[in-house]
């Protein structure tokens, strides 16, 4: 198998990624992960005594998991899932029939034993263009992903 070497600089910008935050979606997700009964993610009268909100919201570990995916994207998945990180902190609501994109860019890289750690920073815009999440994430690239030093 041909491995993909890739150049990686300070500066880079990564493709952003879209997220239409749907009811049904958040409801989905909630349950995936063994979540059972109303909660302010599924339930808006819930929503409304827990949180004093007019409706649900998505849990921050939505935004983590569409980070992640950017993430993964950008390094690909047999990188990152084998060297990656993720932290973000989240500062604004998410609700069904928002819009988030998901951005980032490079912001450092320092050598490592076996290969180059790669550091993002990471933001969640909504389509009003209110940051909802800030963070990064890192990667350790296998230093047989990148190119020969010259």
């Amino acid at each position: 198998m041909a491995i993909n070497k890739r150049m990686y600089k300070i500066g880079d910008e990564l493709a952003p990624l879209t997220k239409h935050m749907t009811q049904e979606a958040i409801n989905h997700f909630e349950s995936s992960g063994g979540a059972k009964g109303p909660s302010q993610f599924t339930d808006v009268e819930t929503a409304r005594s827990t949180l004093g909100t007019k409706g649900t919201v998505a849990s921050g570990r939505m935004s983590l998991t569409f980070t992640t995916e950017l993430l993964r994207r950008f390094f690909g998945a047999e990188i990152y899932n084998r060297g990656g990180t993720v932290d973000m902190r989240f500062l604004r609501p998410v609700r069904p029939g928002d819009s988030v994109t998901f951005s980032g860019k490079i912001t450092g890289m320092s050598k490592e034993a076996n290969g180059c750690r790669v550091t993002v920073e990471v933001t969640g815009t909504n389509q009003k263009g209110d940051t909802t999440a800030v963070g990064g994430g890192s990667c350790l690239v296998p230093s047989g992903y990148l190119p020969a030093e010259e």
